[in-house]
């Protein structure tokens, strides 16, 4: 699956895999070992499609098993000073 990951992120940020996408989609599937439901998923253009291919991938999740607890270092931001304190009446 990471052939069809690899070409799918090519094709988003390569102008040249983009151009020879557009001109052979199938030689340049054919190049990077693409199995032929993947190829076939791809030509149809379906999002559904593709993205079903990517339904058995696992991705890692980051997991927490404890609180880390507080930080032992210093806010780099330090707080904002209190407001002033409301002015006195002026007296005549």
């Amino acid at each position: 699956m990471s052939n069809l990951l690899d070409l799918l992120t090519d094709l988003a940020l390569d102008t040249k895999k983009q151009s020879a996408f557009l001109n052979n989609p199938s030689s340049l599937m054919d190049e990077v070992g693409l199995t032929e439901a993947e190829q076939t998923a791809m030509m149809s253009g379906e999002n559904a499609k593709i993205a079903a291919l990517f339904a058995d991938e696992r991705v890692p999740l980051a997991i927490t098993a404890v609180d880390p607890g507080p930080d032992p270092l210093p806010d780099p931001d330090p707080f904002p000073p209190s407001p002033p304190s409301d002015p006195k009446p002026e007296s005549d």
